[in-house]
């Protein structure tokens, strides 16, 4: 039981491709306990399901394990479906946000065609159960994380989070070989190409009641070192020749001497190359000296959860923090010489349409470069999920139209009422002020770029 291929399934409709850097965790974690692990991003190379299966079948792998996000739990299940009728011996897992997320029946919803699950991490506990299963041990309570079956009961074990997170390396860039990702492949805009995703630290203390993050990574805050994630950058540059970094996880400044530690060493590497933090930080934990460091070092751009111009809807949210503290800060980035994207969250339970276009007017007045406004999606695990669910306010969740466009949640304001008001708050930002127009316009890096950029803007425009 050697070869074990691991799967980023094709999403038709998204845009947003950029390399597993979770399979990449996984695929480094299983080199070094012996096995031989292969990469499919079938999003990257948009294999539907049917050309997908085969090209799995022909690499006769003895595992299969595929990344489900509650979008693709369907299309999840009739891959594996299809593989284990092929063959009914091959070893089946998934893991990622669904199932870290919704542990209870996930098992039960896919049936034979699935052997087991993992919530939370898995570098650890996926050799482990490879090398348990091949030795023939079918009591797997010690493994953490692990969803299995046992007398037609599922049990969910505990996952457990490394708090040395350096024991996990790097991610198998060789097998991922993020220079051959297309352009803008994590949201519309890149100084340069070709771009890489950097993990630096995993875990989050904080509880925002719409966020699922923690259940992926944990509570607890957890750094790498900084010499690893400099020897991680250095391999991408000189290796991959990745000429854009971006630190993917949310609380990069949250422990702020780590982070003032990271730029500074990346200042001294003296690259030619830009970083941006796609995902965002949090307003609070960024000072002067952070963000002149960020500047420094090339950072370009700050990414930011705002979410709502509404103090009364951040409390809900649990955000703590006020729009007064949000102004203060972005303004302290806009010093900087940094420009700033926001993020927005549109109906939000309990939140009324005149609150949604005190946002809209709010994400207008702050000195924005970019404005993304999502429709609130209740993600299963969150608080807010748990709330409504027991107050039987969530009706029966459709996960293949599970996106941040469409609403899978009636609120205060009704779908076509919000989903217009989305469409009003992009055209409003981007098309009715011609500077900002402009200045993201000569953004645009090639024709391949624009032609990516106008398929955007005719979705909002028509």
């Amino acid at each position: 039981m050697k070869k074990v291929v691991l799967v980023n399934p094709y999403y038709e409709g998204t845009d947003h491709i950029q390399p597993p850097v979770g399979l990449g965790y996984l695929a480094s974690s299983l080199k070094k306990n012996g096995f031989e692990p292969v990469i499919i991003d079938a999003n990257k190379e948009r294999l539907k399901q049917k050309i997908l299966v085969s090209k799995i079948k022909k690499l006769k792998p003895d595992c299969i394990g595929l990344q489900v996000y509650s979008v693709n739990l369907k299309k999840t299940k009739e891959i594996l479906s299809a593989l284990k009728k092929s063959n009914p011996k091959l070893l089946t897992f998934i893991g990622g946000p669904h199932p870290s997320a919704s542990p209870e029946g996930i098992l039960d919803y896919f049936g034979n065609c699935l052997d087991f699950a993992f919530r939370g991490e898995a570098e650890i506990s996926l050799p482990m159960l490879i090398n348990e299963v091949k030795q023939g041990i079918k009591e797997f309570k010690k493994i953490p994380g692990l969803i299995y079956r046992e007398k037609e009961k599922t049990i969910a074990n505990p996952p457990k989070f490394e708090n040395n997170i350096d024991q996990f390396g790097m991610p198998a860039w060789e097998l991922i070989r993020p220079e051959t990702y297309p352009e803008a492949q994590h949201g519309a805009f890149f100084k340069n190409f070709p771009i890489a995703p950097i993990v630096t630290t995993r875990g989050c203390p904080f509880n925002c009641a719409f966020c699922a993050g923690k259940l992926n990574t944990g509570s607890v805050f957890r750094k790498r070192s900084v010499g690893g994630i400099i020897e991680e950058i250095k391999e991408l540059y000189y290796k991959h020749g990745i000429k854009e970094f971006h630190i993917i996880d949310d609380n990069f400044t949250l422990d702020k001497a780590f982070a003032k530690s990271v730029l500074r060493e990346i200042i001294r590497l003296n690259l030619k190359a830009s970083f941006a933090v796609p995902n965002g930080v949090r307003l609070d934990t960024l000072d002067e000296e952070i963000l002149s460091l960020m500047k420094r070092a090339g950072f370009y751009l700050v990414s930011v959860g705002i979410e709502s111009g509404s103090d009364r809807v951040l409390k809900l949210m649990n955000k703590h923090l006020m729009t007064k503290q949000i102004k203060e800060k972005v303004n302290l980035i806009k010093r900087a010489g940094l420009d700033t994207a926001g993020f927005f969250i549109l109906g939000y339970p309990g939140e009324t349409e005149k609150e949604i276009r005190k946002t809209i007017k709010f994400s207008l007045e702050l000195g924005l470069l970019r404005a993304n406004y999502f429709i609130f999606l209740p993600l299963p695990g969150t608080p807010i999920y748990k709330e409504l669910d027991k107050d039987g306010k969530l009706k029966k969740l459709d996960f293949d139209n599970f996106t941040f466009t469409e609403p899978s949640f009636e609120g205060n304001v009704n779908s076509k009422k919000l989903i217009k008001l989305q469409k009003e708050a992009f055209i409003r930002f981007y098309f009715k002020r011609p500077k900002i127009l402009f200045k993201n316009l000569t953004k645009i890096k090639s024709p391949k770029h624009g032609y990516f950029l106008l398929k955007r803007a005719l979705h909002w425009l028509l």
